[in-house]
């Protein structure tokens, strides 16, 4: 057709081909309809098409129907038979795909996302680019991943119906078990700041804050969103003291919340000794018998202290 036209017109003019070649299919279409020999073969095949052509006959208007008409008449079929890894649309699908008539799609980009859905990067010739997030799995994080436009993630080939548009979604359909932990992981949306309550880490043996990690103030007390089983507690002391009972208080307390151990100073029984000894950290002061366990009882003078394991004359009570 636009060799024929080519012949008479001036093809320079982009515009003018276009409109010519329009009237021209136009006019070959109206021409088939008359005669009967469009409609009752397309009728035959879709009932989309035999629709619109009925609507035109009636309104005598066949100008609005030649582009969907066309659009209709190029369909896409998955090339199982050839084993390309894509789709075709020259007409030479299988018998049963024409009979059953429901292997069609109307694009490249929608028949690959239907029939080739581990792999449509490559069924469109690379001319599909996917977008997302999908989760990371087969990795210790439980979070989720955003494809980029690269050419590492265009190679990714995540099935679409393992993607999901934010953050939040995909947390929400992979990792419902541990949601939090993944919208932070992730780096989902700022709104989600937790309670900044307490909840163990039986890993680490310490108390840590349901808050965010990272952020462009990090706060190192934060051991990330609490799963939605965690206990939380209002302070570490309390954390420690109901989670974490066999660790000394003041102990767990400091490693929580990053502080100094320091001690108390008063005095307890080391019971190995047989001496009365100094509940403190440093090795280098006097008496320090180091931190007191949480079943060590405190005394707040050394004279207290050794009337506990009075069988030891008082000069031998320390360790001095």
């Amino acid at each position: 057709e636009i060799e024929a036209i080519c012949a008479s017109s001036d093809c320079r003019d982009a515009q003018t081909v276009a409109n010519q070649l329009y009237e021209e299919v136009t006019g070959d279409l109206r021409d088939a309809i008359n005669d009967g020999s469009a409609l009752s073969s397309l009728q035959e095949s879709s009932s989309v098409i035999a629709t619109l052509l009925d609507g035109a006959i009636i309104t005598s208007n066949f100008g609005e129907v030649v582009i969907p008409i066309l659009a209709l008449l190029t369909v896409w079929y998955p090339d199982w038979r050839g084993q390309s890894g894509t789709c075709k649309n020259d007409g030479n699908s299988p018998i049963y795909m024409k009979m059953l008539g429901t292997y069609y799609e109307s694009s490249l980009i929608s028949c690959c996302q239907r029939f080739y859905q581990w792999d449509i990067y490559s069924c469109s010739g690379g001319g599909y680019v996917q977008s997302g997030f999908y989760p990371n799995w087969g990795q210790s994080e439980k979070k989720c991943l955003k494809i980029t436009e690269t050419a590492d993630d265009m190679n990714v080939n995540i099935p679409s119906q393992r993607l999901a548009n934010n953050a939040e979604s995909c947390c929400e359909q992979h990792y419902s078990w541990a949601y939090n932990e993944c919208i932070s992981l992730t780096g989902g949306s700022p709104l989600v700041t937790g309670t900044g309550k307490w909840y163990v880490n039986h890993e680490k043996m310490i108390c840590q804050m349901d808050c965010p990690k990272g952020g462009s103030v990090p706060d190192p007390k934060c051991g990330g969103l609490a799963n939605t089983w965690k206990t939380l507690y209002e302070s570490a002391a309390t954390c420690c003291e109901q989670k974490l009972a066999w660790i000394p208080s003041a102990t767990c307390e400091a490693k929580s919340g990053l502080t100094t151990l320091v001690g108390t100073s008063k005095w307890y029984v080391d019971w190995n000794l047989e001496k009365c000894v100094k509940d403190c950290a440093s090795s280098s002061e006097a008496n320090c018998g180091g931190l007191a366990e949480r079943w060590d009882i405190t005394y707040g003078s050394i004279s207290e202290c050794c009337q506990r394991i009075s069988h030891i004359p008082q000069h031998d009570c320390t360790v001095e």
